[in-house]
Formats: C-alpha cells, sequence, structure tokens
C-alpha cells in the first residue's frame, strides 16, 4: 500500500514534467497536434487511474463505517428541516452510484424516512459525487470543485424539499429492489483497510479501458479539433440545455465523464455548459430512470425529472454568467 501510494503521488505531481522530458528527448514536438495530443494522452492516463485509485480506496475504507443501514437510521426519525440538509450531507459522502442509491431509496420510504428528505438523498448521492470534485479540483481548479459541490447541494435539497411539499406518494414499489439490511459483526481496522483495497481493484477492472478510451477521445480534440469552432459552439445561448440532454443518455460513470472535459474547457467551451453535461451524466442517468419507473408513477417520475433538470441547467447558466 505505501508502494501504491508513492506511485500514485508521482503519477499526479511530478509525472507531467517527467513525460515533457522524454517526449522531448524522443524528438517529439510537444506544440504539434500529434506531440500534444499522444503528451495529453499519457500525463492524464496516469494521473487519472492514480486520482480513481486513490479517491475509491478512501471512499471503500470509509464506507465500512456509513453502511446502507445506517444511513437508513441515521434518516429516520428526523424533522424535515434537520432531515434535508443530513440527507444532502450523507449523499455527499456515501458512495452510491445512482443505481445504487435508489434501492437505498426505497428502504427509506418504508422506514418512514418523508419522501422528500428520500429524494434529496437520492439526488445528492450521485450527483455530489468524490470523483468528480477531486478530478474537477485537479483539471480545473478548486474554485470550479467547490462550486459544483455547493450547486449540486443546492440542487439536492430543493429537489427534495419542492418534491415533498408537492406531497406526492409513490403508486408502487418493487420489493425486489430492496436489499433487506442484516446485522453484521464490526470490522477491524484491517478489514476496513481490505475494503478499500477491494474496491480500488474492483472499480479499476470495471473502468481503466473505458478511461482509456475517454482520454484518448479528449486527447483527438486537445490535438486536432479546432478550438475556436469548439469555444463559438459552447457558447450559444442553447449550449446548457443542449449539454444537459446531451448528457442524460450517456450512462457513463464519472471517471470516464471528467477526461472529456480537460480538453473543451481548454477549447474555451464555458465550464457552466461543461458542468451542466457532467451533472445529467451522473445525476439523471437512463438506467436510474429506468428503476425510478417501477417505484414511482409517470406524473411524479416526470416532475422529479424536470425539478432536477432545471436546477441542473440553472447551475450551468449560473456557473458561465460567474465564469
Amino acid at each position: 500500500m505505501a508502494a501504491a501510494a508513492l506511485g500514485a503521488t508521482a503519477l499526479i505531481t511530478v509525472a507531467d514534467p517527467a513525460w515533457t522530458r522524454l517526449l522531448t528527448a524522443l524528438g517529439l514536438d510537444l506544440d504539434s497536434a500529434a506531440g500534444g495530443a499522444v503528451h495529453f494522452a499519457l500525463y492524464e492516463s496516469g494521473k487519472i487511474l492514480a486520482l480513481i485509485a486513490a479517491i475509491v480506496f478512501a471512499v471503500g475504507f470509509l464506507g465500512t463505517w456509513l453502511t446502507p443501514s445506517r444511513v437508513q437510521r441515521l434518516l429516520s426519525g428526523r424533522r424535515r428541516g434537520v432531515g434535508h440538509a443530513l440527507a444532502a450531507g450523507l449523499g455527499a459522502i456515501t458512495p452510491f452510484c445512482s443505481c445504487s442509491s435508489v434501492p437505498l431509496y426505497v428502504g427509506m420510504t418504508r422506514a418512514g424516512v418523508p419522501v422528500g428528505v428520500g429524494m434529496t438523498f437520492l439526488v445528492s448521492s450521485p450527483l455530489v459525487n468524490e470523483i468528480a470534485l477531486a478530478m474537477l479540483a485537479s483539471m480545473v481548479g478548486p474554485a470550479i470543485a467547490a462550486a459544483y459541490l455547493v450547486l449540486g447541494l443546492t440542487i439536492a435539497v430543493s429537489t427534495g424539499a419542492l418534491m415533498g411539499a408537492l406531497g406526492r406518494r409513490e403508486e408502487r414499489a418493487a420489493p425486489t429492489l430492496l436489499p433487506m439490511a442484516t446485522a453484521a459483526p464490526r470490522p477491524t481496522f484491517d478489514d476496513r483497510l481490505r475494503a478499500g483495497v477491494r474496491e480500488a481493484r474492483t472499480t479499476l477492472r470495471k473502468l481503466w479501458h473505458f478511461v482509456l478510451v475517454a482520454i484518448a477521445l479528449g486527447a483527438v480534440v486537445h490535438g486536432w479539433v479546432p478550438t475556436e469552432l469548439i469555444a463559438q459552439l459552447g457558447e450559444q445561448w442553447w449550449g446548457v440545455p443542449a449539454a444537459a440532454l446531451i448528457g442524460i443518455p450517456l450512462y457513463s460513470a464519472t471517471a470516464t465523464a471528467v477526461p472529456l472535459l480537460a480538453p473543451l474547457y481548454a477549447a474555451g467551451v464555458p465550464i457552466g455548459t461543461l458542468i451542466a453535461m457532467l451533472m445529467a451524466v451522473v445525476g439523471l442517468s437512463a438506467p436510474e430512470l429506468l428503476m425510478l419507473r417501477k417505484v414511482m408513477d409517470r406524473r411524479t417520475l416526470a416532475t422529479f425529472v424536470g425539478v432536477v433538470a432545471v436546477g441542473i441547467i440553472g447551475a450551468g447558466y449560473l456557473l458561465n454568467a460567474l465564469t
């Protein structure tokens, strides 16, 4: 683990000048399209995979304390105001994707958690993603990552509060979606470390090839796509809603979506437009909507999607105006 930590630190911090010196020594012109693309692909591949491994390890390690059953207990019996704030915070720090959040949402409502509070968690958990925050901070700066965090939590709380105020209730719930929590022995510190390593290995095995494909596409954009054309398209008034609509059917892990943002951002696409697409990818994924259709009536689901989409588009316009 110590060797892995040192390697990840090197890939994140000092690999950029090392690749620059190596490629220059090999006679590659880094100012050319091909040279810039190769340098981008090599450096970003190592950095992003190292970031994913480190973040997922930390999430897996900490997740041994914050299990789904514990989240349900924490949110049960809370007043609505406290419940929304707590649900948003728990959603931000729990390692649940959009699809795994749906069964937990069903369990919360069955355990007596108000539907609106459950929806706050349902939005916050995938939308405020640890990988997205860390990768955004490394690529476009900590200020943008902090803005993403604040806007994501605001969208989650607003959605939950509005849906709760409307008083809509699900007509049915699918029992097969909810894994019933069972008591488990308290893990040791060694068990927690193994959980982090296991989570990192599993995630990297599933994602590494998709990450490399996304980085390769980003390298092509970085090297050959005219930056003026990209910037002009991104600055159109319809750019933000178009980006959100494009993001909804793109079921993608955050780790494969974020690498595409760096070259587009460098090319001049407004950051709000890119953030709207990222939020739609992780917060309104197609599989999540299909699962929600099994536990919500159509009107409730349409209202939920509409409120979240309006929040995402509003966040995109706000970020564009501020930056």
